[in-house]
């Protein structure tokens, strides 16, 4: 029988450390680049590791750097520029550990 590769798509849960920075960076405040890149290092490595260790065949970073996919696209690319403040979702202000 032919074995079907499996992924997933989508967000994996991240540390406090990770979302701190994330929340940093979105609200523009100094931070230490250098930490930040350590910091996503290392936790894309665990998050890579887990899928692994879970069987995964296809494994991605988990949007692990990424406030939200639909926003990120302003930190990849020139043109797309300007401040969008936006309130927390409902469901992040009442589950916070959940970004």
């Amino acid at each position: 029988m032919t074995r079907i590769l499996t992924t997933h798509v989508g967000s994996l849960p991240r540390t406090q450390k990770v979302v701190d920075f994330i929340f940093a960076r979105e609200r523009n405040e100094s931070y230490s680049q250098g930490d930040f890149d350590a910091a996503m290092a290392e936790a894309v490595m665990e998050t890579v590791k887990k899928q692994v260790d879970a069987g995964v065949d296809i494994v991605s970073d988990g949007e692990t750097s990424k406030i939200s996919y639909a926003t990120y696209v302003k930190d990849r690319y020139t043109g797309f520029d300007g401040d969008s403040p936006r309130n927390a979702p409902e469901d992040l202000k009442r589950f916070p550990g959940f970004l």
